[in-house]
């Protein structure tokens, strides 16, 4: 079964996401919720990072497995 296409991520769409919703620190005290919210925006940013990898991997860049 074909998975479906994904839309083009480029690498300004990614360094805009990263520079708006950057990696903070958390102190042990902070409320679980603001954690939860930062880690599931970092967590969108890193799938699409890995899409980005996926659309430019070519010959020369490819894994392969064996």
């Amino acid at each position: 079964m074909n998975e479906p296409t994904f839309p083009t991520v480029t690498k300004t769409f990614i360094d805009s996401l990263d520079e708006r919703f950057p990696h903070k620190d958390f102190g042990v005290s902070e409320d679980i919720n603001k954690l939860n919210f930062h880690y599931g925006q970092r967590s969108v940013i890193s799938f699409l990072k890995a899409q980005y990898a996926l659309q430019n991997e070519n010959v020369l860049t490819r894994k392969t497995t064996k």
